[in-house]
Order: structure tokens, then C-alpha cells, then sequence
């Protein structure tokens, strides 16, 4: 299998001289460490443990492998490997990079960066009716990531896609008491589609 790198662009903040792995998402390339891709990441871990098929080829001499994620959610993570201080619970985010970041934790099974997510979120989307009152008052919203229309719907789709269960029922509460109109808008995705 060859991997076409004539239309992809380097990402200039994850592109190290010293890396010593390409990977290669749907825009980007990237050179970066596998120590620090095994290092937080058992799922890395394990798959750069194996010996690599030659198929795949080489860029100046080192291995490239093709990754299936998008693009900004696969940045967001390499970011967060590279600078754990890139995101921190409590503080206010975007929603695409604390929704790319738990899309991209749960597949690599980063469970401390997946949890402490989750529980951002669950303060927000709580189980109880005790604290649901707190978590619908818009300086509540506000801790998280700036309010979006459509945001109670794109929580819930966020919470199946990852399996966090635990603030499904308050996403999808929510969204149902939402206006027909909001309703029938949709969730825009970070492309505008």
C-alpha cells in the first residue's frame, strides 16, 4: 500500500527534525516521537510494538503510518501529548477541541485525559435532578465552552459516539426541551456541513 503525500501539508508545530515516526492523517503530516506516542497511549503502545509492514514506505528514512482520524481531532491529541497543560478540566474550551480531544482519548484509551473530560462535561450534563438546576444556568455553560446552537444535541451525539453514557440522559433532556426551530437547524460541524 502507498500512501500519497503529494497533498498533504506538514503542521509546522508537530514537525520535529529529531521525530523519528510519520504519521499521515486526511491534510496532514506529521513527524513526531514514538516514545512519546507509546508513552501516553497504550493503543500506540501496542501497535508501534509490532514490526511495521515496509508497504507503507518511508519519508528521509522513517517509517510513515496513514491514520484514519480527522485531521483537527488528531492534532488536538499530539498537541495534548506534547504539552499536557494544552488542555485543562475547569477551564473554559472550545467545543471542537474538548469534543476532538474525547473522540480522540477514547480511541487511544488515554482514560486519564478521557475521565477528567467526562467529568468536565458531567458537571454540565448531571445524572441527578439535585444539580441539574445549577448545570442549566448559563454562567454554569459558560465554564465549559462558549454556548453554540445546537450544542445539547452535538452533547449527546458526542456522549453515544464515545460511550459516555453518564451524560447522555441530561444531553438528550436537554435537547428535547429545545425550540422546534433549534430542532429542525441540526448540529453544524466544524466544516459548516
Amino acid at each position: 500500500m502507498y500512501i500519497a503525500l503529494e497533498d498533504k501539508r506538514r503542521h509546522r508545530g508537530l514537525w520535529f527534525d529529531d521525530g523519528n515516526i510519520v504519521l499521515v492523517s486526511n491534510a496532514s503530516i506529521y513527524r513526531v516521537h514514538r516514545g512519546f506516542l507509546s508513552m501516553n497511549s497504550p493503543v500506540f503502545a501496542e501497535m508501534l510494538s509490532m514490526p511495521q509492514p515496509d508497504t507503507n514506505g518511508k519519508l528521509d528514512g522513517i517509517p510513515v503510518v496513514e491514520i484514519s482520524d480527522s485531521d483537527a481531532d488528531f492534532t488536538h491529541l499530539l498537541h495534548f501529548f506534547y504539552n499536557h497543560r494544552y488542555y485543562q478540566g475547569g477551564s473554559s474550551t472550545s467545543f471542537e477541541k474538548l469534543s476532538g480531544l474525547l473522540r480522540m482519548s477514547t480511541k487511544y484509551q488515554v482514560d486519564e485525559l478521557r475521565n477528567e473530560i467526562i467529568s468536565q462535561l458531567f458537571f454540565g450534563y448531571p445524572s441527578n435532578f439535585e444539580d441539574y438546576a445549577e448545570a442549566v444556568c448559563p454562567r454554569t455553560q459558560q465554564r465549559f465552552f462558549p454556548p453554540f446552537d445546537g450544542q445539547h444535541f452535538a452533547v449527546a451525539v458526542l456522549a453515544r459516539d464515545t460511550d459516555a453514557s453518564v451524560i447522555l440522559p441530561a444531553a438528550l433532556w436537554r435537547s428535547s426541551c429545545e425550540r422546534f426551530t433549534s430542532i429542525s437547524n441540526g448540529i453544524r460541524s466544524g466544516d459548516g456541513t
